[in-house]
């Protein structure tokens, strides 16, 4: 699916992603416009497989991943296993800052050579349709 994306972020900062959402697939926004699947549903269940046979089902039906990095996000448990499970599928993984953020940027992002993008909608726009 060409310009699907994959929204990764620290279940803390759900708000702003989900604003970020709304924005992209708002017809009437001009700054964004994409589509998105996501995992923004709250899941009723600790079981770590059927949240990542989720997250592999969400993954297999977009172009890339973008990680929205917060103040927390280097402390996400599935931050890594979404990243992983992206380029596991041959797709790309992009990143950026939520506005005024400056938390740690996450190993996996690093260890993968992923570059964090300074917060902007011009660069979230051309990070979901390059």
């Amino acid at each position: 699916m060409s310009n699907v994306v994959f929204f990764s972020f620290k279940e803390e900062d759900r708000d702003v992603v989900l604003t970020i959402k709304g924005r992209a697939v708002n017809s009437s926004y001009s700054g964004l416009n994409f589509r998105v699947k996501d995992l923004l549903k709250r899941w009723d269940t600790t079981d770590s497989a059927v949240i990542k046979q989720a997250i592999s089902k969400s993954i297999s039906g977009t172009s890339r991943t973008i990680v929205f990095v917060g103040e927390k996000t280097h402390k996400s448990y599935w931050v890594p296993h979404e990243v992983q499970m992206t380029l596991d599928a041959g797709k790309p993984v992009y990143a950026i800052r939520l506005k005024d953020s400056s938390g740690t940027i996450p190993k996996c992002l690093t260890d993968n050579g992923v570059h964090v993008y300074s917060w902007s909608e011009e660069r979230l726009q051309d990070l979901a349709t390059r």
